[in-house]
């Protein structure tokens, strides 16, 4: 039936205000209606809580679909008559879709005990358990952010559809992710994403170390073949710039606000002390794409501080320090003596894992005889300290010389490059192998229970209820404590301007040590009476007070390494001990790369001297030095120390999230099979889909190299 006319048509009836009045409502009827009509349909979504019963018949719903259409004319019509603009734009429903999940992270964080402690005690077990759950729930929010954040291009259809084609292992990688999409595997998708991101990015990270003037940017700038990178200057210590192939050249710059895209031109105004002193730009971190022929096979450069930067770290700092990487070149200028410093990073690469190459630089400036002693020289002295078998390189990257460089690469850089990529070949045909079981085993379960089909071979049969249930507490106390460590980091960001106090005082007490002629505060006590000696030279007070103010400045820096190396560690010991993959544990990386507290940006006093009038009594000289420190070195601090907070909080959150799928994908399979080992009984057309997949990967050819038998489902309890 066609309804008749609401009004008769002509000429405009309404002004401004009224017209957007009357869409407003119009709209609102509409989408009421269209919601109570969704109600009812009886489609099952799953909802952990019903809202209605969707108890209208077929006939019914027929009805009331044709009186809505019916409805919706009339609305047009009207509209169309009065000629009624409706300006609204409609909201996208991917942003409205992440806007809910935002709420729903904010309402399970309510969900823990501190939050609802008004309406009565709660004893620590349960409050235990309200804050894993609270922490799962962040987590399975967390991922559908993450995946809604990638958009349809980042999704891993569309970045595996980009990777070669011919590789077998990869046309697998494509079948599981259909599979895992189609059959709703969502558990499994973290571990398929590892496997991508591997897949995608095969790089073999190479960090670049030397002192300021060895000849580490001359050096770059010959590998990336064109002079990017500024040399003859002092770079920014605080800013980690990693370089890597791409079609066209550009950089882009990350701030505690966001990305910036940088034209590479205007570099230096971003990497050297000149354009940005002392980081006042607060740039966390700087990746450069260059389309460099010697980039190719997925290197990445990552140019490193300068070995200053390190000197008053201890062993431990040096190795938070050391950025990643699968091999460390460090460059000592050929003829210049050996330092510490050199022999201390060399040890740290090593210790940290990384292959070694020592390069003896700018072997332009001797003649043959004198650049063969320097190399023995350098030989020795590493040798000697270090006890490990090393023979540096002699390179140059200037004029005729440069052919030491190309030699260079070619014999000492290209077959470690192929290596890595052989070696990382095999472990992701491995790993796929491992995902391809996992999802064996998932699908398995979804027929075993109710289809009556046996567990495929090499599946153990699931656990009991009190495994499983341990289990699932262990998983869920693990990603309690990740959910902690990033609200501590928040935490530091906000509070680490207050340890400027701390800071001045550790700077006035050194200072006022040296007033005294005492020596460093870490070597004695106070002196008292004749321990006292004659006061420090200007020179070496300078020293000593900045060092005393790196020391103190770091110790926030060096805490949160710590904390980041504990997490860390649980989740690695979990994985150990429920036995789900070995390799597992090995693979979870340790925080590197930690940011370092660059003193550049800190003034130094006018006067290191004593005053002339001051006595020498202590409590006077204390009173001085700090005086003398807060008025010239507290505001500069205070800012320093804001901009090293936000770098501290930036590193550890990106490490948390790389740590945390890696541990969701080892962790997969046992909260996989055990959401559909209690689902309901499928339909008789899934479990059709189902069984085909199945035998689809039981048919799969599998050559991966050999490793340990997959556990149960529901394996040993974690700790």
């Amino acid at each position: 039936m066609t309804p008749g006319p609401l009004l008769p048509l002509g000429a405009i009836m309404f002004n401004e205000s009224q017209q957007r009045y009357l869409v407003s409502r119009l709209r609102s009827i509409d989408e009421m209606l269209t919601e109570a009509a969704d109600r009812l349909e009886p489609a099952d979504r799953g909802q952990a809580f019903m809202a209605v019963k969707p108890d209208a018949t077929p006939a019914q719903r027929k009805v009331l679909g044709d009186y809505l259409a019916q409805l919706r004319f009339a609305l047009r019509r009207f509209m169309l008559a009065q000629q009624l603009r409706d300006d609204h734009r409609p909201t996208s429903a991917l942003w409205s879709f992440r806007t809910s999940v935002e709420f729903a992270r904010i309402a399970a964080e309510e969900l823990r005990p501190k939050y609802w402690r008004g309406y009565g005690e709660v004893d620590a077990e349960s409050a235990a358990a309200a804050d894993r759950f609270a922490a799962d729930l962040t987590t399975l929010l967390r991922r559908i952010e993450d995946y809604l954040l990638r958009g349809e291009g980042g999704s891993l259809a569309a970045r595996l559809s980009e990777l070669a084609a011919t590789r077998d292992e990869l046309k697998l990688l494509r079948e599981l992710e259909r599979i895992i999409s189609s059959h709703g595997l969502t558990e499994l998708r973290a571990a398929l994403e590892v496997l991508v991101d591997r897949a995608a990015s095969p790089r073999f990270e190479i960090a670049v170390f030397g002192r300021v003037s060895s000849g580490k940017s001359s050096l770059l700038n010959w590998w990336l073949g064109r002079p990017l990178l500024p040399t003859g200057v002092t770079p920014v210590t605080a800013v980690p710039t990693r370089i890597v192939h791409g079609d066209t050249a550009r950089a882009r710059v990350r701030t505690a606000s966001g990305l910036l895209d940088v034209p590479l031109e205007q570099l230096d105004a971003y990497v050297t002390e000149g354009g940005n002193p002392g980081n006042s730009k607060r740039i966390l971190d700087l990746l450069i794409e260059v389309p460099a022929e010697r980039l190719r096979g997925g290197i990445c450069l990552v140019d490193t501080p300068g070995l200053g930067s390190l000197a008053t770290a201890g062993a431990a700092q040096t190795l938070e320090y050391l950025p990643r990487c699968d091999l460390g070149i460090l460059l000592v200028e050929a003829g210049a003596p050996v330092s510490t410093e050199d022999v201390d990073v060399a040890r740290a690469i090593v210790d940290s894992g990384s292959d070694l190459i020592l390069v003896a630089s700018k072997a332009d400036q001797l003649s043959s005889a004198d650049l063969e002693q320097a190399v023995a020289y350098v030989r020795e002295q590493f040798q000697s300290r270090l006890a490990i078998p090393i023979s540096p390189r002699p390179v140059s990257s200037i004029g005729a010389h440069a052919a030491l460089a190309a030699e260079w690469f070619e014999r000492d850089l290209s077959p470690r490059l192929a290596r890595h990529r052989e070696q990382g070949a095999q472990i992701l045909k491995r790993k796929i192998s491992v995902l391809r079981e996992s999802v064996m085993a998932v699908l398995s379960a979804r027929l075993a229970p109710r289809a009556g089909v046996a567990p495929k071979a090499g599946v153990a049969p699931r656990a009991g209820v009190a495994p499983r249930a341990a289990l699932r507490e262990g998983i869920g106390q693990i990603r309690s404590d990740l959910e902690r460590a990033r609200s501590q980091l928040l935490d530091l960001r906000m509070r680490l301007t207050e340890f400027a106090s701390s800071v001045v005082d550790a700077a006035a007490r050194e200072l006022a040590r040296c007033w005294l002629g005492a020596p460093p505060e870490e070597e004695r006590e106070e002196p008292q009476g004749d321990a006292r000696g004659p006061p420090y030279a200007e020179a070496a007070i300078c020293e000593r007070v900045e060092t005393a103010i790196a020391h103190r400045a770091d110790e926030a820096g060096h805490a949160v390494g710590r904390m980041l190396a504990d997490v860390r560690e649980e989740l690695a010991r979990a994985l150990e001990q429920s036995g789900i993959e070995r390799e597992s544990a090995e693979e979870l990386a340790r925080p590197r790369g930690r940011p370092i507290f660059d003193l550049a940006a800190i003034p130094r006093l006018p006067r290191y001297g004593r005053p002339r009038w001051l006595p020498r009594l202590s409590l006077l000289v204390n009173r001085a030095a700090r005086r003398r420190i807060r008025r010239t070195m507290l505001a500069a601090l205070e800012a320093r120390l804001a901009a090293h907070g936000e770098a501290l909080c930036h590193w550890g959150a990106r490490y948390l999230d790389e740590l945390e799928p890696r541990f969701d994908a080892a962790i997969a399979l046992c909260e996989s099979t055990e959401r559909f080992e209690t689902g309901p009984s499928l339909a008789a057309e899934a479990a059709s889909a189902v069984r085909r997949d199945l035998e689809l990967l039981e048919r799969w050819p599998s050559d991966a190299a050999p490793r340990e038998p997959l556990a149960s489902a529901g394996g040993a309890p974690l700790s």
